[in-house]
């Protein structure tokens, strides 16, 4: 390694000792457009035409002897300069951002939850339980009808004279069969005539009830009565008689069919 640096050190002084030679006895260079300088008129004219310092040489690269008999240097080409290369932009150096004092975290305010309402289920209202009654009402028996008897108006008899004389009095007589169709036996009934005079003629009474007739069972009974009627006019004159039938109401008997009770019958008087 030291050896090494001692040929270095004894080449650089060669060096050094070469230049300085150089300087002083003006060195024969060419120029920087290939002529020869002024220090190199020395040894032109015994150049070789292929050297920098021959005339063919000159002659190519354009060298003309100065006015000072050196030759001049061809006008340099011009190199052209390149743009310098700008600068580079200093990036302005981001100021740092301040770290902000750290705050107190809030505490978030929970908000409420709205909690629905469940809308309570009516309860349904419990079903009467229908208790066993306490006292257990004893039916009523059906009450046994009394006992009845069918009684009936079977038939009207009417009796007027053929003839009477106008303003002359006559009797009119109505009766009827009446009977006991049972079951009850006897039967007390109560027989009411009713007469229905023409127009022009009048009696002496009026509506006659024959009371408390003993009816047996399945016997007809006649009953009747009379009335003295006179008619004022002469003429044709029918007369009725309505028969109507019921049980006394002494007795506790019913009729068990009302409807066979009424009846009626009629005659015919020539007023003269």
């Amino acid at each position: 390694m030291q050896r090494s640096r001692s040929l270095l050190t004894v080449l650089a002084a060669l060096l050094i000792a070469t230049a300085l030679a150089l300087a002083g006895a003006g060195a024969s260079l060419a120029d920087k457009g290939g002529c020869p300088n002024e220090n190199s008129g020395n040894g032109g004219g015994h150049a070789n035409d292929n050297s920098a310092h021959g005339p063919k040489k000159q002659d190519d690269r354009d060298c003309h002897p100065g006015p000072s008999g050196s030759q001049s240097t061809p006008t340099e080409a011009a190199i052209p300069v390149a743009d310098p290369t700008p600068a580079p932009t200093t990036e302005p150096t981001a100021s740092p951002t301040p770290t902000p004092s750290p705050q107190p975290t809030p505490t978030p305010t929970a908000e409420p939850i709205a909690t629905a309402t469940a809308t309570p289920e009516p309860t349904p209202s419990p079903e009467p339980t229908s208790a066993p009654p306490t006292d257990v009402p004893t039916p009523t028996p059906i009450p046994t009808p009394p006992p009845g008897a069918d009684v009936q108006t079977v038939e009207v008899i009417v009796n007027s004279p053929a003839g009477a004389g106008t303003g002359v009095q006559f009797v009119l007589t109505g009766g009827a069969n009446i009977r006991n169709n049972g079951p009850v036996t006897p039967a007390i009934v109560d027989t009411t005539l009713s007469p229905a005079l023409p127009p022009g003629c009048a009696a002496t009474t009026g509506v006659m009830t024959v009371q408390n007739t003993t009816l047996p069972a399945n016997i007809n009974v006649f009953v009747s009565r009379s009335w003295m009627v006179t008619c004022a006019e002469a003429g044709f004159y029918t007369f009725t008689i309505n028969v109507n039938i019921g049980i006394d109401a002494g007795q506790a008997i019913v009729d068990p069919n009302p409807d066979n009770n009424l009846g009626s019958g009629s005659d015919t008087t020539n007023v003269n």
